[in-house]
């Protein structure tokens, strides 16, 4: 259909709406009870129902043949916003969220695969195609968007088939853009293998949820070590929660935080709170009565951390140990972390037959436990630790650190626009291995030092004089903006390509690692991601 001629088929969509939506109403409460997700009164049949008619099935076409994110629910509702001229307001945005999470979500599971695009931040993961058919899939797809905007999606083979037209409709210079291929056949040929892939299965039940009450957390911060405290949960109703609470870093640093959670879908737990007076985002995956995830605070208090909550009902539970690692010969304090933790001697802790001898045991409060331990292994094995009956996540024994890596290993930052677009950074992190033949086992990370050193990519190579510094403990954010430099030859942006060096003194033995940063320009349109 020719460009001139789909703002007059959005007219006409847009002026059928008030006879399609009665009519479809109508038909959903012919068709029997259960047959479809989205009762006649719900608000996805009142201002989806319009274009997308119930089948002779009930369902929804297209809405209820697939299941994704709750973000990419609320990408899916703009588009039809952007591109449909469907009206709504903010609140009928969130009713409209939660209604489709309660059936087309994905599963915990398949949620776990893609959370790192849930805070939309500039997540380093890297995407790397397994196989073959990934590879195909990666030159045709993963051109323009990430691979996990595809992995957040499960559709029906005939939802997966229109994917190739709605790019067409939306994009149409994709097939000009990826003319070294024969796009139209390749986005076919992906799209069927992504359909045996990526299954609808079957609709979304969201469980009873019961958030209310303390919960314990316990996280991690790259490049600043571990955190733990205590947070209250407060149902507000309508899937809705206020959170509030405390916690107390490694430095001897406390943070606050306060603000609000919605549950989408009975698990996907997503906060907006304040930390210390800064906005912060998180996204957690809550099971029963334990819930993982990550907390993001934007640039200019650029960090990101992991973190665990499990809820305090009482009961004594451990929930870490750190450090997670033994090494043979050294004298090593573990803090056992947890709560309503019992008053312990060294009698009362056992490594499960492990060549690990206890020499002090105490508690040093009621979430923590301190001990003193010593290893023996030549070996690299796993510990089991318990203490009082309680288990514990298990520890690696090794009889020495091998080398270190930096995590990430290639970085990407982006320089800032405005207050929109800020600059999004990097925290770079050394982990320590151990390694024995040619098993090689991650221990943990290690307090090391970075810098920043030019990697020659060209001649007369700048990057170093316009890409600014790296803190010491491995947190990188670009301090140029975006546009270009008049003092840069050719008038080049401020952007570039450098190392990343990490050193880390252990005794006597002196690590290092090497990785890359690359410091690129804004992500504009973030819905691609």
């Amino acid at each position: 259909m020719p460009l001139n001629r789909r703002p007059r088929l959005h007219a006409a969509l847009r002026a059928l709406t008030p006879v399609l939506v009665p009519l479809a109403a109508a038909l959903a409460a012919w068709l029997p009870a259960g047959s479809q997700a989205f009762e006649a009164d719900s608000l996805v049949r009142q201002k989806c129902g319009g274009c997308h008619a119930p089948g002779a099935d009930g369902r929804l076409a297209r809405v209820e043949e697939l299941r994704t994110t709750p973000e990419e629910w609320t990408v899916i509702v703009d588009r039809m916003r952007r591109l449909h001229g469907l009206k709504y307001s903010t609140e009928e945005l969130d009713r409209l969220l939660k209604e489709l999470a309660s059936t087309q979500l994905l599963t915990p599971k398949e949620q776990a695969r893609v959370s790192y695009l849930s805070l939309w931040h500039n997540a380093q993961q890297m995407e790397e195609p397994q196989g073959k058919e990934e590879e195909r899939f990666f030159a045709t797809c993963v051109r323009c968007h990430s691979a996990g905007k595809v992995f957040s999606y499960r559709m029906t083979p005939k939802a997966w088939a229109k994917v190739r037209d709605n790019h067409l409709y939306t994009i149409p210079t994709v097939v000009y853009q990826l003319r070294e291929m024969r796009w139209v056949e390749e986005a076919d040929a992906v799209l069927g293998w992504l359909a045996t892939q990526l299954p609808y299965d079957k609709a979304w039940t969201a469980p009873a949820a019961r958030l209310d009450g303390r919960w314990g957390v316990f996280g991690w911060q790259p490049g600043r070590g571990a955190y733990r405290g205590q947070a209250q949960v407060s149902g507000t109703g309508n899937a809705e929660y206020r959170v509030e609470g405390q916690v107390m870093h490694a430095d001897g640093l406390g943070e606050d935080f306060r603000g609000e959670a919605t549950l989408y879908g009975g698990y996907a737990l997503r906060t907006r709170t304040r930390n210390n007076g800064l906005e912060s985002m998180g996204a957690f995956i809550v099971d029963g009565d334990q819930a993982r995830g990550e907390w993001h605070l934007p640039a200019p208090e650029f960090r990101t951390s992991g973190a665990t909550w499990l809820r305090d009902d009482g009961s004594a539970k451990i929930a870490r140990v750190l450090p997670g690692y033994l090494l043979a010969g050294e004298k090593t304090t573990l803090t056992v972390e947890g709560l309503n933790l019992p008053e312990v001697r060294a009698g009362d802790v056992s490594f499960g037959g492990a060549p690990v001898k206890v020499l002090s045991a105490r508690r040093i409060a009621p979430d923590a436990l301190q001990l003193v331990v010593q290893s023996s292994a030549a070996k690299i094995a796993s510990a089991k630790l318990t203490v009082k009956g309680l288990a514990a996540p298990a520890l690696t024994l090794a009889p020495r650190i091998d080398h270190i890596a930096i995590t990430p290993e290639s970085g990407r930052a982006r320089v800032g626009v405005n207050d929109d677009h800020p600059a999004e950074g990097v925290q770079f992190e050394a982990i320590a291995y151990a390694r024995e033949g040619k098993r090689k086992v991650a221990l943990g990370a290690v307090p090391a030092s970075f810098q920043l050193a030019e990697e020659k990519t060209r001649p007369d190579d700048d990057d170093m004089r316009w890409l600014g510094r790296i803190q010491e403990s491995g947190s990188y954010v670009p301090m140029v903006d975006f546009g270009p430099n008049p003092a840069r030859g050719f008038r080049g942006e401020n952007s570039g390509y450098v190392k990343v060096l990490a050193q880390y003194r252990h005794g006597k033995e002196t690590y290092k690692a090497q990785a890359h940063l690359a410091v690129t320009l804004p992500d504009l349109i973030r819905r691609l991601r």
